[in-house]
């Protein structure tokens, strides 16, 4: 006599295993490796991004004319090809490259020109889309690809390490007696 399976157990199909056969993926195994691929392929990225600003900074003196720029990639090679880049501007878009991000120290300004002085300071504005009265400076950051102006900027915008280090190089200028803290010297292509 055959028994028949209970109305309460769900009966079985062939094609009903869950759990794939040997050699076989699941699909969802094989997405979760590839998202695990590729986050570690943007950590990887963005981290070496950071090492390699960092070293950079260390290596790269600040003399007119010096250009460097550090590009990270990371590629992996699965079913699907992940990739991620970052790009930073070249150093010499900056006076002070991570004015925005951490303290300066009134040592680090020692070597700046007045010149330079004026650009560090106010490239924490322009990073926020400062529209400027000053003509020389207006000139200088209307060159760089990464200034856009903003009609609506408020010093509201600036974080706590940012008017620190506007804080900090106005400071040293004043200490300084610098002769363009506070002079517009025009668009002047030698600057």
């Amino acid at each position: 006599m055959e028994t028949q399976p209970s109305s309460n157990e769900p009966q079985k199909t062939a094609g009903d295993d869950a759990s794939p056969s040997p050699g076989q993926k699941s699909s969802s195994s094989t997405g979760l490796v590839i998202g695990i691929v590729v986050l570690v392929l943007i950590v990887l990225g963005v981290g070496g991004y950071f090492i390699l600003s960092y070293l950079g900074k260390k290596d790269v003196e600040k003399t007119a004319g010096t250009t460097a720029s550090v590009t990270v990639t990371a590629t992996a090679n699965t079913s699907l090809t992940a990739s991620s880049t970052a790009t930073t501007a070249s150093a010499s878009d900056y006076i002070i490259e991570d004015s925005n991000t951490r303290v300066i120290l009134q040592s680090e300004l020692a070597d700046l020109t007045p010149w330079q002085l004026k650009v560090a300071r106010n490239e924490i504005y322009a990073r926020h889309g400062r529209e400027f009265v000053h003509k020389d400076l207006q000139c200088y950051f209307a060159k760089k690809s990464w200034y856009k102006e903003d009609s609506s900027f408020s010093e509201s915008s600036l974080t706590a390490t940012e008017n620190k280090n506007i804080a900090t190089i106005k400071s040293y200028e004043d200490k300084t007696n610098s002769p363009l803290a506070s002079e517009d010297s025009g668009c002047n292509t030698n600057q």
